[in-house]
């Protein structure tokens, strides 16, 4: 019987052997769910066989899992998220284990067919799609599917169903539906397995870091449906509702962030808390307002004087065609939504603006602009026009090129940093290709700090928009916060250390020059402390649980009375009114711990050692925080607190080796080669872990 909050079953599907497979949910539980339950099942069925060497994503015997959390489906705000995981062909230069997740429907109405996931290994011979309504799997012949676009796709698998949505009850055994099935699918960049291919459910709700749509493409599957007619457990229905009920009496829900520019809509359960999809902005119905609606900005140097209402229109359909094709929007922009004036540092390589994102499009263009690519070298433009780079027309033939290897488009695939790459100029990562230490484009990690050494600990861009330490007086880029100025520094700062549990102001302290910064600030151990919380907190809470980032964690509000936010009240009171468990926030911390770990433990079998785990080069030197939002921070001088700009703030190898040492030591793993030591593992219940490294490195 299922647990409530939870579907009971994983879904196992072996495309080589076609072998179908319900796993019980129960075992691994302790994971709580998405990221953390993904972890434990790659561990299990690609890991601990010892079959392969764990290094290429695009191997049958890799596993691409798509599991969600407790959360989801059961109207809870700000959590309607499904984890997608497995190795990363994104990844640069090891594809290491990693993650990604999506909105919409998907996660809620997996488990109203009785599913909290399912995980895929194997090849199929020719292209199919997994089909899933309540109990009964099927896979299906899609070869008519492939070569469809993400919208095409879907259409023709509610063909199928037989379903007119909303206007015919179908009946499924003793139950009734007026639903069509909810779908995960790829378009063309996933089919010709682009290292930037993204999953697409509905309009728009990508998974898209990660490059998991080539991993789809790998296996031969096009798509993956769920219908379902059950519900789902609620240990306490009426205990949930209180809790809502005290959720929006201290913390009203407010305008959604794109009030006053047009129509939005949200993921399920979100209602007008979020409302991300934006559909003004976008010449489709139901895509994501992030990177996907910015795909074809351009710098005002590539820009040639093409007017606002110009880029708008164009970009508008630029985020139709990402979406159709499934292709990662942020990787493969042009710029992302802002740039960064470079005027106080002429030296700087990157100029007169440094774009939000330095990604595929406008590395494209430096390398075009710079001769290194183009006519009379190695790497024609074909079928690219770069004469009509500014327009409508250049922007389709770059996707379509990309999407279907074309041409330039072959080498567009594989990504900012395997291009970069196979054109020799990897020292671009210390300049030009501002890139994270796997391959993934900076995304606004400086001036957070605890961002980027998230980054530097995972295999991926944490994307954590989630604790904004700036001046709330202050606000965005200096921007305003809406007058709430009555929080001195050293106020907001006892705040949030007491709403961490851990009480300690120092975890805020942005101190980054002199001695302070070793002994409190960002290469102290205060700041280690804080970043092993965050990855735990994250670890769980979010990509296993199923919570938004936009939505947790939120330590402070400034319109609270005591400046509180919901965290840490309000995890555990979800959660414990959903599960019937009584659990504290501080065992979702062990929980995400425990995951953490194990994933650490994968890191290791790949190749992951401390010497590995340094920043790129543009971090060490002034402007390392030029794409950095919210740039007045929280800085102690010893005696006092008072917020300072920190938008110069940069690193020293020295600070960072130094507060490596303190984070190892926190988590528990060995100063000298970062592998988990056994006893961490072994009290984290993980002891078959710790016996596989042992075989393997003797420090463990």
């Amino acid at each position: 019987m299922a647990a409530p909050g939870f579907g009971g079953k994983l879904l196992l599907v072996n495309l080589t052997s076609k072998q179908v497979t319900a796993l019980d949910t129960e075992k691994y539980e302790q994971f709580g769910g998405g990221h953390g339950m993904a972890t434990a099942l790659f561990w299990d069925y690609c890991v601990a066989p010892g079959e392969w060497d764990l290094q290429d994503a695009f191997h049958p015997n890799n596993m691409v899992a798509i599991i969600t959390g407790p959360v989801s489906g059961t109207g809870v705000p700000w959590a309607a998220r499904t984890s997608v995981s497995g190795l990363s062909p994104q990844c640069y230069p090891i594809q290491w284990f990693g993650h990604s997740n999506f909105g919409g429907m998907f996660g809620a109405f997996m488990k109203m067919a009785g599913w909290d996931g399912v995980a895929v290994i194997g090849r199929a011979e020719s292209p199919v799609y997994i089909n899933v309504v309540d109990d009964r799997v099927t896979i299906e012949d899609a070869k008519e599917l492939w070569g469809l676009t993400t919208w095409e796709c879907q259409e023709e698998i509610w063909k199928r169903s037989g379903i007119r949505y909303g206007k015919e009850w179908q009946e499924i055994e003793d139950r009734y539906t007026l639903q069509r099935p909810a779908i995960v699918t790829i378009g063309p960049a996933g089919e010709n397995m682009t290292r930037v291919a993204s999953l697409v459910h509905g309009g728009g709700s990508g998974a898209g870091q990660g490059g998991f749509g080539g991993v789809f493409g790998s296996k031969n599957l096009k798509a993956i449906a769920f219908l379902g007619t059950k519900g789902i457990k609620i240990a306490d229905p009426k205990g949930l509702q209180d809790v809502r009920d005290w959720y929006y009496k201290n913390w009203p829900a407010g305008a959604p962030p794109f009030a006053g520019q047009g129509v939005s809509s949200a993921c399920i359960g979100c209602g007008q808390v979020r409302k991300c999809h934006n559909r003004d902005r976008v010449h489709g119905q139901d895509s994501d307002g992030c990177a996907e609606a910015g795909w074809f900005y351009l710098t005002p140097q590539d820009a040639n004087g093409m007017s606002d209402a110009e880029k708008f229109r164009i970009n508008a359909k630029g985020t139709d065609i990402v979406q159709q094709l499934g292709i990662n929007g942020m990787e493969t922009c042009f710029m992302g939504p802002l740039t960064f004036k470079t005027d106080h540092n002429p030296g700087f390589p990157i100029q007169p603006e440094v774009p939000a994102y330095t990604a595929l499009g406008w590395y494209m263009k430096r390398m075009y602009d710079m001769g290194v690519i183009g006519p009379g070298t190695k790497y024609d433009m074909a079928p690219l026009n770069m004469k009509k780079f500014a327009t409508q027309e250049f922007m389709e033939i770059y996707g379509i090129a990309l999407a279907n290897r074309y041409g330039i488009g072959d080498l567009l695939a594989e990504g900012t940093a395997r291009m970069a790459d196979k054109l020799g100029r990897t020292d671009d990562f210390n300049t030009l290709a501002r890139l994270t230490n796997w391959g993934y484009v900076d995304h606004w990690s400086m001036p957070g700090v605890d961002w980027a050494y998230g980054n530097l600990m995972d295999s991926r861009d944490i994307n954590s928009h989630d604790i904004d330490l700036a001046n709330p007086a202050v606000g965005l880029m200096g921007l305003g916060g809406g007058g709430n100025s009555k929080w001195s520094c050293e106020e907001f700062v006892k705040i949030h250390a007491e709403r961490t549990t851990r009480n300690n102001p120092y975890w805020f302290d942005f101190s980054w020059e002199g001695k302070q910064a070793h002994k409190t600030g960002v290469f102290s151990r205060h700041k280690a402390e804080f970043v092993a919380w965050r990855m735990h907190y994250w670890t769980y809470y979010k990509e296993s649980v199923g919570f938004c980032d936009w939505g947790y964690t939120k330590l402070f509000d400034a319109n609270h009375p005591k400046g509180y936010g919901y965290t840490p009240e309000a995890e555990p009171a979800w959660l414990n009114a959903i599960t019937g468990r009584k659990h504290t926030f501080e065992d979702g911390l062990e929980m995400g711990r425990r995951a953490w770990n194990l994933k650490r433990a994968i890191f290791a079998l790949q190749g992951r050692h401390r010497k590995m785990e340094k920043f790129n080069g543009y971090m060490y030197r002034p402007g390392a925080s030029y794409c950095g939002f919210y740039n007045t921070k929280p800085v102690y001088d010893g005696k006092n607190w008072e917020w300072k700009d920190c938008k110069e703030l940069y690193l020293t190898e020295e600070g960072v080796e130094q507060w490596k040492s303190y984070f190892y030591e926190i988590e528990g793993w060995d100063k000298d080669s970062g592998y988990p030591k056994r006893k961490t593992l072994e009290d984290l219940g993980l002891k078959y872990a710790a016996d596989l490294l042992s075989k393997k490195f003797a420090s463990v």
